[in-house]
């Protein structure tokens, strides 16, 4: 546990209103807690107690278990089966119900409050089912995103919310609802929100830019797809004077669509444009792609759809060919995170693991590529003092990328 937790502990032996009654331990959730567990124990068996278990918050229950489970853990959008996902701060009570006092009955009770630590996560922002032209169910999909050993997926299906009803029953990873608008005029990803927009039908580049709008007041985190694709309505058609909080520079199989995107992205960000870049397979099945082939890492403060969403529309993420081979990270927790300004002359400083024989290491300021290294394999950590407008660092094996992390940018 870190320093910021906290456990309480309670021995109830007494039972006022007797049987058929409730008796109720209070307890606050501040904004730094991420989970909550609640642990019980009372004589069973022989010694004849019943003794039901739940929680209540702000005065409303949020699940009831009964004397089913020993232990619950909520979180935001995690929660042991029978209780209800949403926020966690607040004002709490875990609720005992009093159904059959046996001889010397007690209940020992434990609360643990656990605070949100920063962390990685490896996840998907792009793949698809068959409530469009996916190829496999939702279950399939989020089974293969787990196989995959992803921690998130969102299954961007064109133009329909139905696979955000279905939610899996899984602790393991996080499933984000999203919709990819696909239009004439070119597709983007509406993320974390079930139903992003009324009609998703678009008669013009303005029709999409007002969707965007729409689904942006909805609490939409809005990311560009692949806007060199070589498709007549894959092709960005909608402009970059839009509501959008990030873009798709590597879509699938790296090709020519994924060298014009990035192209076009160095070109944005030298302007002085600072938008965050994601990647996504597009896994459909019919294309053979692999659920994290790109992955998104990202550096979250809590491990739920809203931590993983900020962390993009901030630009702490870097997108790896894989969810678990070559990575890049700040060298130590006091430099700076990608994403973040930083004044002239501070330390910069990136580790880069996973690197094999041959891979190419590339500094990238606005004045292009200005430092190229040669690794060798296993680890390498590249320190230098902020300088310009912004620097951004890539991993190249021959004509294949590697990794690409967002940039830090001048103050």
């Amino acid at each position: 546990m870190t320093e910021r937790d906290q456990t309480f502990t309670y021995v109830i032996d007494s039972f006022p209103d007797g049987e058929k009654s409730f008796v109720e331990v209070p307890f606050e959730v501040g904004p730094q807690i991420e989970r909550i567990e609640v642990s019980y124990h009372f004589p069973f068996g022989g010694g004849g107690s019943v003794i039901d278990l739940g929680v209540a918050q702000n005065g409303r229950m949020r699940g009831w278990t009964g004397a089913e489970r020993g232990h619950i853990t909520l979180e935001e959008d995690r929660a042991t089966p029978g209780y209800d996902l949403g926020p966690i701060a607040g004002r709490w009570h875990v609720v005992l119900g009093i159904v059959k006092i046996g001889p010397a009955c007690k209940v020992d009770l434990q609360i643990r409050l656990i605070a949100k630590t920063q962390r990685w996560l490896a996840g998907e922002l792009h793949s698809h089912s068959e409530h469009s032209d996916g190829g496999v169910t939702v279950l399939d999909a989020i089974q293969r995103a787990r196989a995959a050993r992803l921690d998130f997926v969102a299954i961007t299906d064109h133009n329909t919310v139905s696979q955000n009803i279905i939610r899996p029953d899984d602790p393991d990873i996080l499933v984000i609802p999203a919709m990819e608008l696909t239009s004439y005029y070119g597709h983007t990803n509406f993320l974390g929100v079930e139903r992003p927009v009324e009609d998703w039908r678009c008669r013009s580049p303005q029709d999409v830019a007002e969707k965007m709008e729409e689904a942006r007041a909805k609490g939409a985190t809005i990311v560009i797809n692949h806007p060199f694709q070589n498709s007549a309505g894959g092709r960005w058609q909608s402009g970059f004077d839009v509501a959008f909080d990030a873009y798709e520079i590597w879509n699938g199989n790296w090709s020519v669509m994924n060298e014009q995107g990035l192209a076009f992205w160095q070109e944005l960000l030298v302007s002085g444009r600072r938008i965050p870049a994601t990647g996504g397979s597009d896994f459909h099945l019919k294309n053979r792609r692999r659920h994290g082939r790109p992955a998104n890492r990202m550096q979250v403060e809590t491990t739920s759809i809203r931590g993983i969403l900020e962390a993009v529309r901030k630009g702490r993420n870097v997108v790896t060919f894989s969810p678990d081979e070559t990575m890049a990270k700040p060298s130590d927790e006091d430099l700076p995170m990608f994403g973040t300004q930083v004044a002239a002359g501070a330390e910069v400083g990136v580790t880069f693991t996973g690197l094999v024989a041959g891979d190419e290491i590339r500094t990238v300021t606005e004045a292009g590529t200005v430092d190229v290294q040669s690794p060798p394999k296993g680890t390498l950590c590249l320190h230098q003092p902020f300088a310009g407008a912004f620097v951004r660092y890539e991993v190249w094996h021959g004509k294949e990328p590697r990794l690409f992390t967002n940039p830090f940018y001048a103050e």
